[in-house]
């Protein structure tokens, strides 16, 4: 594989690869599992910290997944670190592995973007997941995204409980009105799926609780005619 490796190390660009590191050029990257995406999209992030008119700060990588994440920062931040006492010769064929500038000024600003980037607000650089960057711009702008102020969204965790606590009070609110109908069907339902599959089942029919509402939804319509339609019934079966 090429790109800058897990050791901290720089391996020539191949290919389509040497482009696709262009930081002055808009590349959409697709390549199947364990064909050195992130290795070539870290070379990239490398090639804009190598520009006199791009501050590290200004940088911001998202990805997919926590670990896509984590595996270019460390990508980076080990090149990084090599670049600081590497001998001229190998910085010199570390950049033009790169496609980037071999100069004595690209050179001096390589030795120095380790402590650039340490320097940044949070200690490093912007590389975070799609879903992290969103739930902080949500905290950071909350009356625009039309939130209460301290607004944080909810862990799977915190909504196992509320859902556990949820089904507890309705369970215990059927009970005391005598709503025999909603409690023996959620006896049946513990019969047949588990008390734990239960909870399951009507969390997700909490999440689809749009289709149960509104011109398409099951409660305004005949729900034995959807029936026997999603069946593939005849409408007098």
């Amino acid at each position: 594989m090429s790109g800058a490796g897990n050791t901290g190390r720089v391996f020539p660009l191949q290919g389509n690869q040497l482009p696709a590191v262009n930081p002055l050029d808009n590349v959409w990257l697709s390549a199947s599992a364990g064909t050195g995406k992130t290795q070539v999209l870290s070379a990239r992030v490398l090639r804009l910290l190598l520009r006199e008119d791009v501050a590290p700060e200004q940088i911001l990588c998202l990805t997919f997944t926590k670990a896509g994440a984590a595996e270019m920062a460390v990508r980076v931040s080990e090149v990084l670190a090599n670049w600081v006492r590497m001998p001229d010769t190998q910085l010199g064929a570390d950049l033009v592995a790169l496609g980037a500038d071999n100069g004595p000024a690209t050179r001096e600003r390589a030795r120095s973007l380790f402590a650039r980037v340490l320097d940044c607000p949070g200690g490093g650089l912007r590389i975070d997941t799609i879903h992290a960057f969103s739930q902080w711009l949500l905290a950071a702008f909350p009356e625009e995204a039309g939130l209460v102020p301290g607004t944080r969204p909810m862990e799977d965790r915190d909504r196992d409980l509320l859902a556990h606590e949820v089904l507890a009070a309705l369970l215990a609110d059927w009970e005391a009105h005598g709503e025999r109908d909603l409690t023996d069907a959620i006896e049946m339902l513990s019969v047949r799926l588990g008390p734990d599959g239960t909870r399951k089942w009507l969390m997700r029919c909490a999440e689809a609780r749009d289709l149960w509402h509104g011109p398409a939804g099951w409660q305004e319509s005949d729900i034995a005619a959807r029936v026997r339609s999603a069946l593939g019934l005849a409408a007098d079966a």
